[in-house]
């Protein structure tokens, strides 16, 4: 394989430990052997596994740079951000927060890190469980728009299988000063409880945020009901298993969301329900009825997007890039929601793609791609409204645009963006 300037692309230990990492690995190995505990032979062993993992997230690369949405150097050279960046989440998911005896609430995207659509509203958590343990979750509610609560079954994808069972954070029953305490258990209790199977493997909380400025987040905790376990040990086989199962998740990751993204290719700059293409709900919005599309807008070109949004607890759509992660919502416009959209007076959303400012309050910045997805979330919407796209030149932006249609000046845009990245701190406590 090579990289865009025709060199062999190596992901060798020699280029990982170059420099100053090979002098603390030298120094650690140095120690070990000190200490003469190491085993004949186990350095190869171990090295060998590692290899191993590395030839995994290089197969990763490759299986990126075959994509469709790979053609360009800003493409390729994000889809291998994308891998990296992902790791982490892998290395959550297989060693640190993996323990369903001993749970730990541990965040899954953010402006770090991304996939499958996140949504550059959210907030999102987890941790893992087992139906043979009851399990306390508490903390106190904040001010989100929209919370969910579900439980995720074992399944083919990276994420799992089916939503099990949810709990919404309009049914959740808090005092008045917003604390609250939720039991998951395979057998039912009293107040706010959360039914647990056999088949579950992990609980995702969902929050999403409408003012991003002025919602608060949860605060939480969890931990297991009635027993007391040691710690689990960080064994050298522990270690080991983690990042084979991480090797294989992080290629298993890249091949599958670029998988659900070909059917969506199919008809580009229209949006198509996800449960019509699909027929399931694994990874539908809990709550809601997704739709995406693939974007395909050329340089000099603007897409238009009209809808009118319907009665609902929630609703966004978010904008992404080849690799279906947000773009960088610390600095570029994103998407908009409920709180952000400025609706025209009749009640319509006009919202514009393009590479180039195109003057209009609903801007989604193309941030340098020519394609990725886009997706809609209507949250217990009474209907289902289309959203229609229309293709134009951007010189020729407002001629098929309403005559009056709303306009923001650069000084209106800077605190547009300004409030935006104030909202990413108190979201994420940044401050």
């Amino acid at each position: 394989m090579e990289n865009m300037f025709g060199n062999p692309l190596n992901l060798s230990r020699r280029h990982l430990f170059a420099g100053g990492g090979l002098a603390a690995f030298a120094g650690l190995a140095g120690l070990a052997e000190a200490a003469d505990t190491v085993a004949p032979g186990l350095d190869e062993t171990l090295l060998a596994e590692f290899d191993a993992v590395l030839r995994r997230t290089q197969e990763a690369a490759k299986l990126a740079f075959a994509r469709s949405s790979a053609r360009r150097p800003l493409d390729r050279a994000t889809g291998l951000l994308h891998i990296l960046n992902n790791l982490s989440l892998g290395l959550a998911f297989h060693i640190h927060d993996c323990d369903p005896q001993h749970p730990e609430l541990f965040r899954y995207m953010g402006p770090d890190r991304k996939q499958g659509g996140d949504n550059q509203d959210a907030l999102y958590l987890g941790f893992a469980v087992d139906a043979v343990h009851t399990y306390r979750l508490y903390g106190n509610r904040g001010t989100t728009k929209h919370i969910s609560i579900t439980t995720v079954e074992h399944g083919p994808t990276p994420w799992g299988g089916a939503m099990g069972a949810a709990l919404f954070g309009r049914d959740l029953k808090a005092d008045e000063n917003g604390d609250f305490e939720i039991i998951l258990s395979a057998t039912p209790h009293a107040g706010n409880w959360i039914k647990l199977s056999p088949r579950d493997f992990r609980v995702t909380i969902r929050q999403f945020f409408a003012d991003w400025e002025n919602e608060r987040p949860m605060r939480l905790r969890v931990e297991l009901i009635g027993e007391t376990l040691p710690p689990p040990v960080m064994s050298t086989e522990r270690i080991m298993s983690g990042l084979r199962a991480t090797g294989e998740w992080i290629e298993s990751t890249i091949s599958f969301w670029q998988q659900t993204m070909d059917m969506f290719r199919r008809t580009p700059n229209q949006f198509v329900s996800w449960r019509k293409l699909t027929g399931d709900k694994v990874n539908a919005t809990p709550g809601g009825d997704p739709a995406c599309g693939y974007w395909n807008v050329p340089v000099g070109q603007a897409l238009i997007m009209r809808t009118r949004p319907p009665q609902c607890e929630f609703w966004n759509i978010e904008f992404n890039n080849p690799w279906w992660e947000t773009m960088d919502y610390r600095y570029r416009l994103s998407g908009t929601n409920m709180h952000h959209a400025v609706l025209e007076d009749d009640g319509q959303l006009i919202a514009v793609i393009a590479h180039e400012d195109p003057g209009v309050p609903n801007w989604f910045d193309t941030s340098g791609f020519v394609e990725g997805m886009v997706g809609r979330r209507w949250i217990f919407a009474d209907t289902l409204p289309e959203i229609e796209c229309q293709l134009v030149p951007h010189e020729k932006l407002f001629d098929h645009l309403p005559k009056g249609v709303k306009r923001i000046t650069p000084d209106g845009r800077r605190e547009q963006m300004a409030a935006r990245r104030r909202g990413i701190y108190n979201r994420f406590n940044w401050m």
